[in-house]
């Protein structure tokens, strides 16, 4: 029963997580900046909600530590990757965000290796 009820947690806040990033004035009273860097950057902040939501989606247990390390890091990038390009797409193409999005989809790829390479 306490499997698919995490499984239920994880995704609503993978879901939270979404749907702030596309409207982050849903919490708080602060209007979204005009200058589409920090439109992008206030965006991202969700980042970590969607991550923190991906682990236990694909990740069961806490032991061995390894796979467990591997999985929330790559899951942290990947939800600061996700919630990135959606503000790309939301409040326009600048191009240091487009470098920052390349850097962790670098650091995304050998994480993912690890995980795989690392779990049981």
């Amino acid at each position: 029963m306490g499997h698919w009820m995490l499984k239920i947690f994880a995704g609503a806040m993978v879901l939270v997580g979404l749907v702030l990033a596309v409207n982050p004035e849903l919490l708080g009273d602060r209007p979204l900046p005009s200058d589409p860097y920090e439109a992008i950057e206030r965006r991202v902040t969700w980042g970590k909600v969607v991550g923190l939501g991906l682990v236990p989606l694909f990740h069961f247990s806490l032991r061995p530590w390894m796979p467990t390390i591997a999985a929330t890091l790559s899951s942290l990038v990947a939800g600061y990757l996700v919630t990135r390009l959606i503000g790309i797409a939301l409040d326009g193409s600048v191009a240091k965000q487009w470098m920052y999005a390349g850097i962790e989809l670098l650091l995304l790829l050998p994480l993912v290796w690890w995980y795989l390479r690392t779990r049981t």
